[in-house]
């Protein structure tokens, strides 16, 4: 197999322990976004990056570690690329939409990392299932901020609970419409962003009881 990083000078390169973790990270996306996670030695990771297999396993006890690992560490990029802060004047579709671009625009970028993080979600590993599970509320936690303020009041308990429903439900629609975008690049990214943002709104305009201010502002379309 060849190198995933290109070509690498055979002199180890001196880092500080944190870097020298992450640069390993970023080679585990790249090689678990290019085969199967049953195909892949963690000594080969290490023949890759230049290190030993010592240090190798000093970062990571096992593959299992490693990937799981790799996960969390895209998952972490992923909420930073798509932390788009609200601009003034922008519509609550407009800031799903801008969300949404971001999110294609990381798997443009990093298509293998993307992949990585993909192959963890879904699994039945309890460790991965954690990391997955975190990331999704924190990109849940994200988007019912965005929903709080457009409604202008703190909601009740009721309610955000039907309304968290459906934002989860939409994390994983819109999940599975970007990793189909990965799949198949011919498809439109600005059809993507704006079939995932309408599709959030009308479900959150159909929650029942949702207040004035919000149902206005999913209808600004």
């Amino acid at each position: 197999m060849a190198d995933p990083g290109g070509a690498r000078t055979s002199a180890r390169r001196r880092l500080s322990p944190e870097d020298r973790r992450n640069e390993l990270l970023v080679l585990g996306a790249e090689v678990f976004g290019q085969r199967p996670y049953d195909e892949v030695r963690i000594d080969e990771i290490a023949e890759f990056a230049g290190v030993s297999r010592a240090l190798m396993y000093h970062y990571f006890p096992d593959k299992r570690a490693f990937f799981t690992a790799v996960v969390r560490a895209e998952g972490e990029r992923l909420f930073e690329a798509t932390s788009t802060p609200p601009e003034p004047g922008l519509s609550l579709l407009d800031q799903l939409r801008a969300g949404v671009l971001a999110y294609l625009r990381y798997d443009e970028e990093h298509p293998h990392g993307a992949w990585a993080a993909y192959m963890g979600l879904g699994r039945s590993d309890p460790v991965l299932r954690g990391v997955d599970d975190l990331d999704t509320d924190r990109q849940a936690n994200r988007i019912m901020g965005r929903i709080t303020e457009a409604a202008g009041a703190p909601m009740e308990a009721t309610l955000e609970r039907d309304l968290r429903a459906v934002i989860y439900g939409w994390v994983a629609f819109t999940f599975e419409m970007c990793r189909q975008r990965i799949l198949d690049p011919t498809i439109e990214r600005d059809y993507v962003a704006d079939a995932c943002s309408h599709a959030l709104l009308d479900a959150v305009v159909r929650v029942p009881g949702i207040p004035d201010a919000l149902a206005t502002a999913c209808r600004a379309r």
